[in-house]
């Protein structure tokens, strides 16, 4: 299995997402028994939620919410946080 990692580059615009956005108050960086990066992101809102993004060969990006049923998947890293975010409840 090919192990695809975050770049620096995704990384930092990870990183500046977290910071903009007050809701999003944790997230770890993880490497699984498969090698599959995975970045695990706690959201708070109305619902607490944990979302867990990854890369995926041929796919580009996918983003699954631990704590319900959800599943987001993009081309481009920049359109999967925007997906992230828009699903973040700020009531």
């Amino acid at each position: 299995m090919t192990k695809l990692m975050f770049t620096e580059d995704e990384l930092s615009l990870f990183q500046a997402r977290f910071e903009e956005n007050k809701n999003w108050k944790q997230w770890v960086r993880v490497t699984n028994c498969d090698g599959l990066d995975i970045l695990s992101l706690d959201i708070e809102g109305r619902d607490k939620k944990t979302v867990r993004m990854t890369k995926k060969e041929g796919q580009g990006y996918l983003a699954k919410c631990v704590d319900e049923w959800g599943l987001a998947v993009a081309h481009d890293f920049e359109s999967l946080l925007n997906t992230v975010d828009e699903g973040t409840d700020t009531h």
